[in-house]
């Protein structure tokens, strides 16, 4: 089934949140988005590519605390299945030269899942951040104080924000000379939303603001002075092994219900073997991914 077409109405109050084109006419490429939050189903979103930078926009403003209420993330709990993928979120910081003596900085870190992963693992001297996040957890902002650190992570944050840029800008100074980020997103370039279904996870609508393509997100970096090392054309949690792969992910939420609360909430064991599509996808989705995530590795020039 083909999305619904864009709304006109809003045409007057678009323009791109990357390069603030404002567009003349109803763009191309359209789609009204169903949000894959369980207690906000049944809302649609309008989303659009800017057809200067290609890079994805959410459409008129939402109220974020209303939806933000029930975010399913914020009651998720470290299992094993995170931490099976957080081991390649890991190895990806690794090589970029990351060892248990360096201090971290996961900005936007939710509710600290992959911060108390590092620690399980010995790097003692990770800590979260989330301005969302409670004071007696991690919104309090008094852990910004232990930097600047030797290594910022901003996975899945990016897209959350209405200003990209000005986010970079202002987390900056938390980022030491010489230190590395590793920024984690979805690719703009892979979400095809003639199939906005087959993508609900990436486009999370109205939760993402903005996506960005690899060449932006690359600009956006270069912006607060930071220098490229690596493009990763891939979601760290996209893995080869049996079910850990975002399309048998995508495809088990079709058979619970749809939704993103699904693949965070206990494995049913049941629904899942009687989905012959899952199975299939579990054994075989990492070679047909999308590849609808990425991540690149920057470093900071060092004092002169």
């Amino acid at each position: 089934m083909h999305p619904e077409p864009y709304s006109v109405s809003t045409l007057t109050t678009m323009r791109c949140r990357i390069c603030r084109e404002a567009p003349t006419a109803p763009p191309a490429d359209a789609a009204r988005v169903r949000c894959n939050v369980r207690a906000f189903r049944d809302g649609r979103f309008e989303v659009w590519r800017c057809p200067r930078c290609r890079c994805l926009n959410s459409g008129a403003s939402v109220d974020l605390d209303h939806y933000y209420s029930c975010y399913p993330f914020a009651k998720a709990r470290l299992n094993w299945a995170l931490r099976f993928v957080y081991r390649y979120q890991l190895r990806r910081l690794r090589r970029a030269g990351l060892n248990r003596r360096h201090t971290l900085l996961d900005y936007g870190c939710g509710n600290g899942m992959f911060v108390q992963y590092l620690h399980e693992r010995g790097y003692d001297r990770a800590v979260g951040f989330d301005p969302y996040g409670s004071a007696d957890a991690f919104g309090d902002p008094a852990v910004l104080k232990r930097g600047p650190f030797d290594f910022l992570v901003l996975q899945d944050v990016l897209e959350h924000v209405e200003d990209p840029a000005e986010l970079l800008a202002r987390i900056n100074i938390h980022l030491a000379p010489g230190g590395v980020a590793l920024v984690g997103t979805p690719n703009a370039e892979r979400i095809d939303l003639a199939r906005s279904d087959e993508f609900a996870n990436e486009l999370h609508a109205p939760y993402h603001r903005v996506i960005v393509t690899p060449d932006v997100l690359k600009r956006l970096g270069e912006g607060v002075g930071w220098m490229p090392q690596r493009l990763i054309l891939r979601g760290y949690h996209d893995t080869p092994w049996l079910g850990l792969n975002p399309r048998a992910g995508r495809e088990y939420q079709r058979a619970v219900d749809d939704t993103l609360d699904a693949v965070l909430e206990p494995l049913r064991v049941g629904l899942a073997l009687r989905s012959p599509r899952f199975l299939w996808l579990a054994h075989i989705g990492y070679l047909f991914s999308h590849r609808a995530d990425m991540a690149m590795v920057f470093r900071k020039p060092a004092a002169p």
